[in-house]
Formats: C-alpha cells, structure tokens, sequence
C-alpha cells in the first residue's frame, strides 16, 4: 500500500473495505462467474475471441478486461500478465488493486472526504449500489480498527 501511497485513515480505510468486499473477505483473488459477459466488451479492449473469461476479473479490487491488464503489464513490466486471470490473481492480487486505485485516482477522492458510497460507485460503476450495504459494513469495521 505504500507503493500507491494508500496510507492516511480515509484512504486506507476505503481501499480494505472495498477490497474485502469485491473478494468476499479475502476469499476470492479472481471473479468467480466466467467470464463470458465481457466477450466482446470492446469497452474493455476484450476484441480477440476468448478475452473475457481470460480477463476477467482479477485482484482483491477485480481488475477486468484485456485493456487494463495489457496497462498493469506494461506498468509491472511483466508481459505474463497476459496470460490472464489465473496468473495476476495468484501472482499480484494486491499490486493490480493498488494500481487500478491509483490509475483512479482514488486517493485523491478520499482526500476530499468521501463516503463509502461515493467510492463504491467509483469501484463497482456500472452499478454503483451494488453490494454497498456490505461495503459500508466493511468500512465501519475498518473505522473501529484503523
């Protein structure tokens, strides 16, 4: 975290409890449904056959799609990112959720004060109330122990 410079209250606050959320308490490094919605998602950069469910989601904040990975490989300087989700999530699921975080500048958002669900429809936006009533849950926890 101190890479991505996630070190005051607010931001360290935010990034565990967002973390914990999208991997179900540390449970899951990579999404668990297969893939196959981002087939095609040119929003993505997913354009070659078989780019969802190799790039899907990744990390404890689940980095998708073959654009981002080809970004965080290029940031890393490990071209075996591209080998997709199996590989970052085993090999960087801490240092792709740093990146995409600092790619978006969140920092930046939780030094102006925001609240869970501000970051949570910056993390999850195609649907920014989705599963806000467990990431405010984690927050709360992260209030009490940070």
């Amino acid at each position: 975290m101190e890479t991505f410079d996630i070190i005051t209250q607010p931001r360290l606050r935010h990034f565990i409890s967002q973390c914990s959320h999208e991997s179900n308490g540390g449970r899951w490094m990579k999404e668990i449904a297969s893939g196959n919605d981002y087939e095609g998602r040119t929003d993505l950069g997913n354009t070659q056959n078989g780019d969802g469910p190799r790039y899907k989601g990744a990390g404890f904040i689940q980095v998708t799609g073959r654009y981002n990975y080809q970004q965080f490989a290029n940031y890393i300087k490990d071209p075996k990112v591209m080998n997709g989700v199996d590989y970052v999530s085993q090999t960087y699921p801490f240092t792709v959720s740093g990146y995409w975080w600092m790619v978006n500048k969140m920092n930046e958002l939780c030094d102006k004060g925001a609240t869970c669900r501000q970051v949570s429809a910056r993390v999850n936006g195609r649907d920014p109330a989705n599963g806000l009533a467990d990431r405010e849950k984690y927050y709360k926890r992260c209030i009490e122990v940070i």
